[in-house]
This record gives C-alpha cells, sequence and structure tokens, in this order.
C-alpha cells in the first residue's frame, strides 16, 4: 500500500510539473545567487488514508534559510532549514480545526534553470479540534515527509507543486493513539530572496 500512495504521488508530482511548466514565465530563471532565504505560502487539500473519512483544507505559510544554496559548493545540490505553519479547516462528522507548526530540512536540486526538485521532512506539532473517530487526542505529533518542484515564475518567485506525507499522533502519551494518516496536495507561490 506505501508503494502505491508513493508511486501515485510521484505520478501526481511528474504531471503537474509537466503541465505546468509551459504555464511559466518565457525565459524566466532562477538567479542562485540570491537564494539565502525563502519566504511562501502553499495551499493544500489532504484526506486521511483509513478509518473515518476526514478532508483537510490547509494553508501552510513557510519560512527557510539555506544551509548551503543550489549551484554552489555542492554543485546543484542544496540543504536548507524552514519552518512550516499550518491552519486546517476539517470536513469530518463536523467541521473541524488545526494548527500546528512544523520545522524541516529540505534537500533541493536545480534540474534545470528554472526548475528547483525538493524533498523535505521534518517532525512538528499540532492542536486538532475534529470530531472524528479517527482522531482520539486533540495534541499530537507530526513527522511528516514529501517532496515536489519550484518553477521558476521570475529569477526570485516560483510556483510550487508538492506532495506531503504526514503521521499524527500522541506518540504513546495516552493509551490510546491510533495513527491519522493524510496525504496532502499542494501548490503554493515561494519568494528567494
Amino acid at each position: 500500500m506505501v508503494r502505491r500512495i508513493w508511486g501515485n504521488a510521484l505520478m501526481v508530482m511528474v504531471l503537474a510539473a509537466c503541465v505546468l511548466l509551459p504555464v511559466r514565465a518565457p525565459g524566466a530563471e532562477f538567479d542562485v545567487s540570491k537564494f539565502n532565504q525563502e519566504v511562501g505560502l502553499r495551499f493544500a487539500y489532504g484526506k486521511n488514508t483509513k478509518s473515518a473519512s476526514v478532508h483537510l483544507y490547509s494553508l501552510l505559510p513557510r519560512w527557510g534559510i539555506f544551509l548551503m544554496a543550489p549551484g554552489k559548493s555542492w554543485g546543484p545540490f542544496g540543504a536548507s532549514f524552514v519552518v512550516e505553519g499550518i491552519a486546517s479547516i476539517a470536513g469530518a462528522e463536523e467541521v473541524g480545526f488545526e494548527l500546528g507548526l512544523t520545522p524541516m530540512v529540505n534537500f533541493s536540486c536545480l534540474l534545470f534553470p528554472s526548475v528547483l526538485a525538493y524533498i523535505e521532512g521534518g517532525a512538528g506539532i499540532i492542536s486538532e479540534s475534529i470530531d472524528s473517530p479517527a482522531l482520539a487526542h486533540s495534541f499530537n505529533f507530526t513527522p511528516q515527509v514529501g517532496g515536489g518542484f519550484d518553477i521558476a515564475l521570475t529569477s526570485q518567485v516560483a510556483l510550487s507543486v508538492a506532495y506531503r506525507f504526514r503521521h499524527s499522533s500522541n506518540a504513546g502519551i495516552y493509551k490510546e493513539n491510533p495513527a491519522f494518516n493524510v496525504n496532502f496536495v499542494q501548490a503554493g507561490l515561494n519568494y528567494y530572496y
């Protein structure tokens, strides 16, 4: 099942990149000399993988700092530290919400002058107020991993398309600890400065 989920996510990202590449501004290429920090906002849709059905509609503001920008010491590869917030409206038994914060490490590769591929992962905390048998508690930890593409619109602005898998549980703090796993599809804008 995990292999199928990752395979589907990879197909969605490749398809999105193929569809969106022609949309980018003609001749737009990243100016990696300006890649010191990033700020962005993504929109995401997520659905849990099992138990009762929960649909999440999320805003993901993010800020990051490059530890090593792509195109410098490591050739096309780069690494950064990112802090991402999440604010979601949840559709379940009743409407609910979630708020959280996740620090992550991001590894990137400049595939073309106009396309930056990345994988990222981390673990954060989240407060969930969702009326569903899929969630047992309101305070959970959220290890997560994903990847995507940033497609240059200008030398510093990018369209982001991404996939993310997130696990949510209380890490054994309470006896009842069901897994709440969500597959997210994300799109948004990033500004590199």
